[in-house]
């Protein structure tokens, strides 16, 4: 029995159905590898207990903007000193209060207490009690020293060494900024005025870019430095 002879027209259409054959698995797995390139994705609604829109991929590798929350270390005169966690935009103010509230020779005047908690910062209140006793000791340098009476005559209340409190870069105005030692008006506007265009303090070195504040100036201010 001789074998089986096609027409040219019948060799046409079985190319064209192998053809099409091909086109079709070959569509088929071209959606399957769109889908299993999505399966990593994982998709939560934003709820009123602050759940977020999540990417189990993007997510993963930056925790941090998707908490919402900031951690960050109390210490000083406080009744529960540690480290604590609250939710982000949280001010110094929550943060006294999350350790426990102020302890009864906390000095809350050297902190602002409305100021934005940042993340990874530290928080010391200082005690009053060593505000206190620099007060007499200025006040008696005044009438001795020219520049100690220059410095009373400001209204400004001088730090003058470690424990009378700290100015915070990034939060502080002119007025407070003249607490440190070796700041006038004029270096305390130009401390603003250059936090103003970096945005803001990363480092206390950075003072030394300042116009009229040198290496000199800014180790003598150091101790008093906080961001």
């Amino acid at each position: 029995m001789g074998g089986l002879e096609f027409t040219r027209n019948q060799k046409l259409a079985l190319l064209a159905i192998i053809g099409l054959i091909v086109i079709g698995v070959s569509v088929k797995l071209a959606r399957n590898a769109d889908s299993a390139r999505y399966k990593g994705v994982v998709i939560e609604d934003a709820g009123t207990d602050g759940i977020a829109v999540t990417s189990s991929n993007s997510d993963r590798a930056h925790p941090s903007t998707t908490t919402g929350k900031v951690i960050f270390h109390v210490a000083g005169c406080v009744k529960s000193p540690g480290v604590y966690t609250l939710p982000a935009g949280s001010r110094v103010i929550d943060a006294v209060k999350a350790a426990g509230g102020e302890t009864a020779n906390a000095d809350l005047q050297s902190l602002n207490l409305a100021a934005p908690i940042e993340d990874g910062s530290k928080i010391v209140v200082m005690p009053l009690s060593s505000r206190s006793t620099a007060a007499p000791q200025s006040a008696k340098a005044s009438t001795n020293d020219k520049s100690s009476s220059k410095l009373s005559s400001s209204g400004v209340d001088k730090l003058r060494k470690p424990g009378d409190g700290v100015v915070h870069l990034n939060s502080a105005d002119e007025n407070e900024l003249q607490r440190l030692p070796g700041v006038g008006p004029a270096t305390a506007q130009s401390i603003v005025e250059y936090r103003d265009k970096i945005g803001r303090f990363s480092s206390v070195d950075q003072l030394d870019d300042v116009k009229g504040i040198g290496p000199k100036k800014l180790e003598k201010m150091r101790p008093f430095l906080a961001l």
